[in-house]
């Protein structure tokens, strides 16, 4: 009995099971760069205080008719968060804000979707910011119109459980308040 075997590149059997299984054909996205994507908006006192990170790049694996393979990993540039205020934009890099030396990236990472009604879906996931990675969940609406998704969603952070302005002082409400609202107007292409 004559017995051969042989062994196909790593690129040539990944081709063959991708087009063996469907399932394993991801859609890939491509994050559209706009500087007002990523914005926030907490409480100084009374006031309300508003502001945005501008540069981030992201890893987006996601079809509305297969969830569980969806995927994506949201990274910011922190060192481009900022309020538009110079003196409120001075102290964001500083080590009990942001601390922008020792942590230069925030981010998002999500392998966890849930499709709520229609357009409606929810990202589990979880964010690592300063050195601190919690869960987060974001709540977004999702529009698909040929090769162009948009996503638009919004969740509330508690600034203080990730370092954010620690400190007695600091982490007081009148200086600026506990929770901070951010919002997600993304635009992607297909890839």
């Amino acid at each position: 009995m004559s017995r051969f075997s042989f062994a196909l590149p790593l690129s040539m059997t990944l081709l063959l099971i991708s087009l063996a299984s469907p399932a394993l054909a991801f859609t890939e996205w491509k994050a559209v760069p706009d500087p007002h994507a990523i914005t926030w908006t907490g409480t100084q006192g009374a006031n309300a205080v508003s502001g945005g990170c501008t540069d981030f790049n992201a890893d987006i694996v996601f079809d509305p008719a297969d969830l569980a393979t969806a995927s994506v990993i949201v990274r910011i540039d922190t060192s481009t968060c900022r309020t538009g205020d110079a003196q409120k934009d001075a102290y964001l890099p500083q080590d009990v804000w942001f601390d922008v030396a020792g942590f230069p990236r925030a981010i998002f990472e999500a392998r966890h979707f849930e499709h709520v009604s229609g357009d409606d879906y929810i990202a589990n996931g979880t964010l690592s910011l300063k050195g601190i990675t919690k869960p987060v969940s974001l709540p977004f609406t999702l529009t698909i119109s040929g090769d162009t998704a948009h996503v638009v969603g919004t969740t509330t952070l508690q600034r203080l459980v990730f370092g954010i302005g620690e400190g007695s002082q600091l982490s007081a409400p009148t200086v600026a308040g506990p929770d901070v609202i951010v919002k997600i107007d993304l635009k992607a292409t297909r890839e």
